[in-house]
């Protein structure tokens, strides 16, 4: 193997493990000397392809579940480009996941080290394609995307967290759920029991705020409508970069001038998927008023939000509507419509209506859900 291929891989993870620890975040569990000493260990192999990171020294029992870890990985071109920088970031963040949580989730995993490597790795296309993909499915899970050790665009959830909850460290709250939601699994259990998860922690997290969960799903379903070349500046920060690679994708635009009309989306939602409606205002007279019913499948909760939108692109307003539990339906007149472009109706898959079993990323998936809604002037 090539020397520079060495020294290249060498001075990338010194780099993100030096950013790493000026930012305060947790670095990898030192392997108790497996690899030769203390440090972490990476494995060049010329047909590692994709690279992986592998616990390594799994503690369980008595002590709380936390691993060691290594990575394999393609030796790179001595002149390789950021997409082998980002790799390495996402290893060392996946490592690092490991260090709070043997059993997280890798939808966690893979947003931790996304947004690490979108932080400390100038490499917009690689973030931009992500992205692109995340926001071509708005309707799936927000956990459905990516690997834990590849790129996915659901890192914008994580930078929703940071913006809103955090204290401006780069997955400083993902870490911190982490951290909370580790556990001890049995010594005789053939699995991490990952329960809590961090979507419980993050529950319980928000009802300390007075903040339903699902009101915070609906939240970042709205921020995530004004990425790449729709930002308002008024949203997530930094997400115009992505241009239209970062537009999200409604299900239908209809005029005003159509109305009344009855919509329905292309795939049925998934939990804590979302789905979005525009209505174009051009035509509308000055005291118009529109009229919105949703209704959805038996059996879980949909939020919704209408959301108003002036000329320049900009929030102008919004009006929440939040599911109650048993009902199908929800409904609103909108006034005071005068000098928008349009309204965007969103809505966001919330979860079942049984409190005892609320969203679980460990499980398989649950049934998404279709709706209808209808618009009348």
């Amino acid at each position: 193997m090539a020397e520079g291929s060495i020294l290249r891989a060498l001075a990338s993870a010194e780099r993100s493990l030096r950013a790493m620890a000026a930012l305060g975040l947790p670095l990898p569990l030192p392997d108790d000397d497996r690899g030769g000493d203390a440090r972490y260990d990476l494995y060049l192999v010329e047909d590692a392809l994709p690279p992986f990171t592998v616990p390594d020294g799994i503690a369980t029992g008595g002590a709380w579940d936390r691993a060691a870890a290594f990575t394999v990985l393609p030796p790179p071109d001595p002149a390789a480009g950021c997409e082998f920088d980002a790799s390495i970031t996402r290893a060392l963040a996946h490592a690092s996941v490991l260090r709070l949580d043997a059993g997280a989730e890798p939808s966690a995993i893979g947003m931790v080290g996304s947004e690490l490597a979108s932080t400390l790795v100038d490499c917009g296309l690689l973030d931009a394609a992500a992205v692109d993909d995340f926001q071509r499915a708005p309707e799936r899970s927000i956990t459905a995307f990516g690997t834990p050790d590849g790129p996915t665009g659901a890192f914008l959830f994580t930078r929703f967290l940071d913006e809103n909850y955090g204290t401006g460290t780069p997955s400083g709250v993902l870490f911190g759920l982490l951290a909370v939601a580790g556990q001890r699994t049995e010594p005789s259990a053939l699995h991490f029991a990952n329960e809590p998860d961090v979507f419980d922690a993050l529950r319980s997290n928000a009802r300390g705020r007075e903040k339903p969960f699902e009101d915070l799903l609906l939240e970042f379903a709205i921020d995530r409508a004004f990425v790449g070349s729709r930002s308002d500046g008024g949203h997530l920060a930094d997400v115009d970069r992505f241009g239209d690679f970062g537009r999200v994708r409604f299900e239908w635009s209809v005029a005003y001038d159509s109305l009344p009309r009855r919509l329905a989306p292309l795939r049925p939602i998934e939990p804590t998927g979302a789905t979005y409606l525009w209505l174009d205002l051009q035509g509308a007279p000055e005291d118009a008023e529109i009229t919105f019913a949703a209704d959805w499948e038996l059996g879980v909760f949909f939020h919704w939000a209408l959301v108003k939108i002036d000329r320049t692109g900009a929030e102008a307003g919004r009006v929440a509507l939040a599911g109650i539990n048993g009902a199908t339906h929800a409904d609103r007149t909108i006034r005071d419509l005068r000098g928008l472009a349009g309204l965007m109706v969103v809505g966001v898959h919330a979860g079942s209506i049984d409190r005892s079993h609320p969203f679980d990323p460990d499980e398989g998936p649950e049934l998404p859900r279709a709706y209808t809604v209808t618009l009348y002037k």
